[in-house]
């Protein structure tokens, strides 16, 4: 954006530079200076090139510039009261206006758009222009910067770029270069050029302003003398912005022309790459990069994207004078003067290969996590298979052997019993008689602990009938009152698949029984085309200390007990979801498998 064209009404000039004011939209300019009086002069004409189009401007400064602002404004015929009863000029205090939108030191995001996007939104109605066009110079982020809040500075550049996004203005920023001293600056000084789509880095670099011709006979000698005063100037800022870049010690900081050439070499750049500046400068960037990048053509990429698309950024490796190789980020940015003309490239380089290896460490750790979760997960299939073979085999053996043992031992009894009821005494009648119903009841704990263990109806009848007698038999023991509700379309399913959901069914009852204290239990088993759906609830006191949502997906662990331990396990390993919820009150556990039905 041209800052720096003489804003003088009715003159030819005049429409040229309305005319380059209105092809900048958008611009963010910050202009680091020297001298006081020549800010006032350039900001003068930036916003006096906004009001002589019939455009808007938007001052948030100190009250010494506004005053200076408006006296270099008038002394070029423009009317600033005219202008600020239209609403076309409207000034703000740097100081009163920051303390509006500061929280905690801080510039907070949601007041200053609030703020400042009401008055750029009422500058840009009243502006003249079509499209409506804004000229803003905030001072703002000098006094934070001033003060010493540096991120906050920062931050607020950040927050103009934001608003920027809802609202068409272009905006100047300005800091005193005497306010970079420090050899902490660097980085910073970076963060804010990096927020800015145009640097001036001071006065200096900005184009001379010639006197009319009328006045040259006059003057001179006089300019003569301004132009050599200019050219010391120069070399005191060029040397200075020079040291500046100089101190940057973590980034390497160096120029291409527009062919891709080294044109200047800072120290960061000679640490991390190996090359003193004198044996870099005037050699192609391209040497930094590896055979592999070369022979896809990504140095001339590099500079393709940056011209065409005004930013690169990316990360790779690169190669140092010795030949070792570093990853590294960089950023390239276009130089262009003020026609808009390429003039080179600016490149800056980070060597991160400490990030990268750390990021490199922590991939194959996470694999090596998933690698042993994998087999932990094989591992606790195979434990489950064992447990539900074991205990089928306990069942067998029960039913079998000790399950007839006691039956045999109940017939002697009766038999005996009959033999001679008559010839027993009352008390031994008593006995007899209490020890038969003894082994009636070991009998029928033994049948129910063996079919506990595994229900011959899952397997004969399948998963329907098999949860009907276990529920039937939980509220007979448990007197807990259990509602069991199961889609009339439920076919056989795959046996794991059944076994998982009776044991799912199983744990959680017996959770609820021993836990909870609910007084009501509820199951729902729901089949969809390509899921089966189980939820159970009770109506208790919930999972002590619990987090209000516990889920399982084959990621990560869950902080519970072991039955839900167990039940996640068998929902994993047929590639389900298992979910824990608090149900208020109570708690609802919500399982979803696919759907495996036999072939």
């Amino acid at each position: 954006m041209s800052t720096t064209q003489r804003s003088v009404p009715g003159s030819a000039e005049m429409n040229d530079t309305a005319a380059a004011w209105r092809s900048a939209e958008h611009a963010h300019v910050v202009h680091f200076y020297e001298n006081d009086s020549f800010l006032v002069e350039e900001v003068s004409r930036f916003l006096g090139t906004a009001l002589g189009a019939g455009d808007a401007a938007l001052v948030i400064a100190t009250k010494a510039h506004r005053e200076g602002f408006a006296q270099k404004l008038k002394s070029r015929g423009l009317d600033t009261a005219v202008a600020a009863a239209q609403g076309r000029y409207i000034t703000m205090d740097a100081a009163e206006t920051l303390a509006k939108f500061m929280i905690n030191g801080q510039p907070d995001a949601e007041r200053f758009t609030a703020l400042i996007g009401a008055v750029v939104a009422r500058a840009s109605k009243a502006a003249g222009g079509e499209p409506p066009r804004v000229a803003a110079f905030g001072e703002m982020v000098a006094i934070l910067w001033a003060e010493g809040k540096h991120e906050a500075a920062v931050k607020l550049e950040q927050l103009w770029n934001n608003l920027s996004e809802t609202h068409s203005f272009s905006l100047r920023c300005a800091y005193p270069l005497d306010g970079f001293g420090c050899k902490n600056h660097g980085e910073l000084f970076l963060k804010i050029c990096a927020e800015h789509s145009t640097v001036l880095p001071t006065e200096s670099y900005m184009a001379l302003v010639t006197e009319e011709e009328r006045y040259r006979s006059v003057a001179r000698l006089q300019q003569k003398a301004h132009a050599l005063e200019a050219e010391a100037a120069l070399h005191r800022s060029e040397e200075q912005f020079r040291l500046l870049v100089e101190g940057v010690q973590d980034y390497a900081i160096f120029s291409l022309d527009t062919n891709g050439v080294i044109t200047s070499w800072n120290s960061g750049a000679e640490r991390i790459k190996g090359y003193r500046a004198e044996e870099i400068v005037g050699q192609h960037f391209s040497r930094f990069y590896t055979a592999e990048d070369m022979g896809r053509g990504l140095p001339a990429q590099v500079l393709q994207t940056a011209r065409e698309t005004g930013h690169y950024e990316g990360e790779g490796w690169r190669l140092r004078k010795d030949g070792t190789r570093f990853w590294c980020s960089i950023v390239v940015t276009p130089l262009r003067n003020r026609r808009g003309e390429l003039i080179g490239f600016s490149k800056i380089t980070r060597d991160i290969t400490e990030r990268k290896a750390l990021l490199d460490q922590i991939e194959q750790h996470t694999a090596d996590l998933e690698r042993a979760q994998d087999s932990l997960r094989r591992l606790s299939g195979r434990l489950l298979q064992v447990q539900d073979d074991e205990r089928r085999r306990l069942a067998r053996e029960l039913h079998d052997s000790a399950g007839q043992m006691l039956a045999a031992l109940n017939m002697n009894l009766e038999s005996l019993q009959d033999t001679i009821r008559t010839k027993l005494t009352p008390d031994l009648a008593h006995r007899l008689a209490e020890s038969i119903r003894l082994t009636n009841q070991v009998m029928k704990e033994t049948r129910t602990l063996s079919y506990l263990l595994h229900p011959p109806l899952l397997d004969e009848a399948g998963l329907r009938d098999a949860l009907h007698w276990f529920v039937g038999g939980f509220i007979e023991r448990s007197g807990i009152k259990t509602e069991l509700e199961m889609s009339p379309e439920l076919p056989r399913l795959n046996r794991d698949l059944e076994i998982a959901i009776f044991r799912i069914i199983q744990e959680a009852l017996t959770n609820i029984h021993r836990h909870s204290g609910s007084p009501t239990a509820g199951i729902r088993l729901e089949m969809t085309p390509d899921e089966i759906l189980l939820n159970i609830t009770d109506k208790g006191k919930g999972l002590p200390a619990a987090p209000a949502s516990v889920q399982a997906n084959g990621k990560g662990q869950t902080k519970t007990g072991v039955g839900l331990a167990g039940m996640r396990e068998r929902v994993l390993q047929l590639g389900g979801r298992f979910e824990v919820v608090s149900a208020n009150p109570g708690t609802a556990i919500k399982v979803v498998f696919p759907l495996i039905v036999p072939e």
